[in-house]
């Protein structure tokens, strides 16, 4: 069985005999990028290069499946009219401004959205990682989700007040958001994505309270779910353990949960809807800023609370020594028995 069939039977069929272990965030690591050759910005923008790094993880990380569109959480913004500032070896695209501020009612959803921004450039990684792997390991897409994308747009801190005022703009920006959403799903899926990961940080309990997410996020996501062409996974950042359990009602094949959730009781949760968890090793605090016996052990203790993907809790920061992530499969492989190990 290749690492791809043991990836996707874990993810939506009945299990397998061992815990995959890789990232379904970003990990555009500087580390990484001096092992492939190919550096930021570059790395951000040219396919070739971008097909470099997103293998660089198997290859040098160890991870056992692969990242397609980018190392941000910018893209699909930036298509609908984001303007972007300038990377960095160790600085990821990040929003420079918000184009539809003043002017909510004017934001749509671009006939040729796939045709902008960086969407051909990934459109070209998809098919130089398809040539490199075949079918040996699962690739994903991901981009920053629907309300992610519409504060992106208006700006965080004017949707967040518009939330408890003006639920009906903040509604109409959501259903752009969320077609615009499923098209770049779709978009991913046929150029060979296995799986998409949506990535919606400003929904977090951070900013927004489980009362908001149930009546804004919730069905925003089981639309989104409805229409795409294969599985997704959720990734909210900060403590989640108030809305795990809309996270899964969304029909989600897999979330993805930061350190600050309750592993043991998201994992009891979620098992118990037929949804898989992805984590939850600390990528800003173990993985950064922490040593390789620390990494190796936080990574135990999400095996032993039955993650079913060990992976990062979040993006792993560009500086992060890559000592630190190789922990993550070492002490996937002592946990395992020998014979069941790829």
């Amino acid at each position: 069985m290749t690492l791809k069939e043991r990836f996707m039977k874990r993810l939506i069929g009945g299990g397998t005999d061992f815990v995959p272990v890789g990232s379904t965030c970003a990990y555009g690591m500087v580390e990484l990028m001096q092992r492939c050759g190919y550096e930021r910005p570059l790395a951000d923008t040219d396919p070739v290069a971008m097909a470099a790094l997103s293998l660089a993880g198997h290859q040098y990380a160890g991870f056992e499946w692969v990242k397609a569109m980018g190392w941000d959480i910018t893209s699909l913004s930036h298509a609908m009219g984001c303007s972007l500032g300038e990377p960095a070896i160790d600085l990821p695209y990040y929003i420079k401004t918000h184009p539809f501020e003043d002017r909510i009612e004017a934001l749509d959803c671009p006939a040729d959205l796939t045709e902008r921004g960086r969407f051909p450039a990934f459109r070209r990684q998809f098919e130089l990682i398809r040539q490199s792997v075949g079918n040996e390991l699962a690739v994903f897409g991901m981009s920053e989700g629907p309300f992610t994308c519409a504060a992106n747009l208006v700006g965080t801190e004017k949707l967040m007040k518009m939330t408890i005022r003006e639920t009906a703009k903040v509604q109409a920006a959501m259903d752009v958001t969320v077609a615009a959403m499923i098209r770049a799903i779709n978009f991913a899926f046929e150029n060979g994505a296995d799986y998409y990961c949506i990535a919606d940080p400003t929904s977090g309990t951070d900013l927004m309270s489980p009362r908001t997410w149930k009546q804004i996020m919730l069905p925003a996501m089981k639309k989104i779910v409805s229409e795409a062409r294969g599985p997704i996974v959720l990734h909210i950042c900060g403590n989640a353990d108030m809305i795990v359990k809309m996270m899964c009602e969304s029909g989600v094949a897999g979330i993805s949960i930061e350190e600050k959730t309750n592993l043991e009781a998201a994992v009891e949760t979620a098992h118990s809807m037929g949804v898989k968890v992805f984590g939850n090793v600390s990528s800003s605090d173990t993985l950064f800023l922490g040593t390789p016996e620390q990494c190796r052990a936080e990574s135990l203790k999400a095996l032993e609370a039955g993650v079913d993907f060990l992976a990062p809790g979040c993006g792993i920061a560009p500086l992060t020594p890559l000592e630190n992530v190789v922990q993550m499969k070492k002490a996937r492989d002592e946990f395992l028995p020998a014979a069941t190990r790829p």
